[in-house]
């Protein structure tokens, strides 16, 4: 089963913390359209076969949960409960969410378990591509935050420095496994790591973007099989590389939940692939019941 956690934003979701490049500058937003935009993501997911777990938010206050790839990371355990490693997150205004997802999924069956030191934000820095992990720091995530999370972290795992503008390592590298290539930005990636990357992957599989490229989401679409569903600020230049590699290129109008709170269809989700029966769904956590609630709106 292939799970991907989200959280609708709430009626009154409104940009709180303003930690990035774009949420810093960006003007009010509209939150009965944010809502709409995520509807969208979670069915286009749907269609192609992936299973949504929408937590709505039990505060207004908590306007983060939606950038849901920040509420943990599931690891999958061949004849046992998947854990979910709980992040330890940078920004004050959102360290309280990690409560109300460590209570879903112990709902679901997951064994919960949480680091102890650093700052760890979770499936944000975590991409997976060859049989490796790679995990990412220095953007948000610090080394010893990243160090206490690998614990949990089975097999090969790969260490990449990024820096600012890729406040996560999902702004600085996009697997795409369906055609085994990575969209990557060297010019955020640490000269060392970006080594490690050639020499483990093979440059030929690197396909490069620039610094200007992801500061309009190149590197942070979700790809769902063959089709990379994407908000509608990438460039027309990286969505032809993608579809040149027989990919699809899905385009998402997401001008509230990213173009102004700077979080993309991948920052939207916690994905996880985990055997069927592992986990149970509530019924009010399924998108059908989510989906009734924004539609209400009108």
């Amino acid at each position: 089963m292939e799970l991907f956690l989200m959280s609708p934003p709430g009626r009154g979701w409104a940009l709180r913390g303003r930690n990035n490049f774009r949420s810093r500058e960006a003007g009010q937003v509209d939150a009965r359209k944010a809502r709409r935009e995520w509807l969208a993501l979670a069915r286009a997911i749907e269609a192609r076969g992936g299973t949504v777990v929408a937590l709505s938010s039990p505060s207004e206050l908590l306007t983060g949960m939606p950038y849901a790839a920040e509420c943990g990371q599931v690891v999958a355990r061949e004849g046992a409960a998947p854990w979910l490693v709980l992040p330890r997150m940078m920004s004050a205004h959102r360290q309280a969410e990690k409560e109300h997802w460590a209570a879903l999924a112990r709902r679901m069956g997951f064994e919960v378990v949480e680091p102890d030191v650093g700052i760890w934000e979770a499936h944000g820095d975590v991409a997976h591509f060859d049989g490796a992990t790679l995990v990412f720091w220095g953007g948000r995530t610090t080394l010893d935050g990243l160090e206490a999370a690998s614990r949990w972290l089975p097999g090969e795992v790969v260490r990449v420095q990024v820096r600012e503008p890729a406040f996560h390592g999902n702004m600085a590298l996009l697997p795409l496994p369906a055609v085994d290539r990575m969209l990557v930005c060297p010019e955020v990636i640490a000269d060392e790591s970006y080594a490690r990357l050639r020499e483990r992957f093979g440059e030929e599989r690197l396909l490069t973007v620039t610094e200007d490229e992801i500061r309009r989401y190149a590197t942070n679409g979700l790809p769902v099989g063959r089709d990379l569903l994407a908000p509608s600020v990438v460039p027309e230049a990286v969505k032809a590389r993608v579809e040149a590699l027989g990919m699809g290129v899905v385009s998402l109008d997401m001008s509230e939940l990213c173009e102004k709170g700077g979080g993309s269809s991948r920052c939207l989700v916690s994905r996880a692939w985990v055997e069927d029966g592992a986990v149970r769904i509530p019924d009010e956590a399924r998108l059908s019941a989510v989906a009734k609630d924004i539609e209400a709106d009108g």
